[in-house]
């Protein structure tokens, strides 16, 4: 099992870097991996100033050991996204949900849709498989709780640290409803691709 972090890489910028730092130094404490802190922003610094041009999707990997790894990957232009509704598998490490790793079989899907959208055995609406949600319903954008029970993204917490989405939870039938009834928009946020308009089918 790695640590992973995904980032934009734009021209040589690399957005919300401290954020991937946070998260990647926290995961890699909470599970053990040696984590040296200088080699990181080290290792980050010599990646900006090699590929100081183009926009490239940047994937960061971290091993138990603490050895540091990178890929770059062109960056497809999707306007929107498709996704539909798929129940959070019973009994998944709450360790693998709540940090980026390697072990993500259980987001693995057949891409009928492009993404799924998850939600728990409660209903509570959690999560895309490459990211967070966010939902507009008049004015106001939303994003549910965290507890504990996905992967707290990077772009979802600048958002909330910038004032721009309030935390709160949606269930599945009343978000069915407002999908149909077109009160409300749904959003892809990462990192990556920062906001994204999504269908989501129901």
């Amino acid at each position: 099992m790695h640590l992973f972090e995904t980032m934009k890489l734009d021209k040589g910028f690399i957005p919300r870097l401290d954020y991937h730092y946070q998260r990647i130094s926290t995961s890699s404490e909470h599970l053990g991996f040696q984590f040296d802190h200088l080699f990181w922003k080290q290792f980050i610094h010599n990646i900006k100033t090699l590929h100081s041009k183009g926009v490239f999707r940047l994937k960061v990997t971290l091993n138990k050991e603490g050895e540091l790894n990178y890929e770059l990957f062109p960056i497809p232009d999707k306007p929107f996204f498709t996704a539909r509704l798929v129940q959070q598998k019973k009994n998944i490490d709450k360790v693998i949900i709540t940090n980026k790793t390697t072990e993500r079989d259980y987001l693995t899907h057949n891409h009928f849709t492009d993404l799924i959208l998850i939600y728990d055995e409660d209903g509570k609406i959690l999560e895309f498989d490459i990211g967070n949600v966010m939902i507009q319903e008049r004015d106001k954008l939303y994003t549910p709780t965290y507890k504990g029970d996905m992967l707290p993204g990077c772009m979802r917490q600048s958002l909330i640290d910038q004032g721009k989405v309030i935390e709160k939870d949606f269930y599945i039938e009343e978000f069915k409803e407002k999908i149909k009834s077109s009160q409300i928009n749904v959003y892809l946020i990462n990192s990556l691709r920062e906001v994204v308009g999504v269908k989501v089918y129901v």
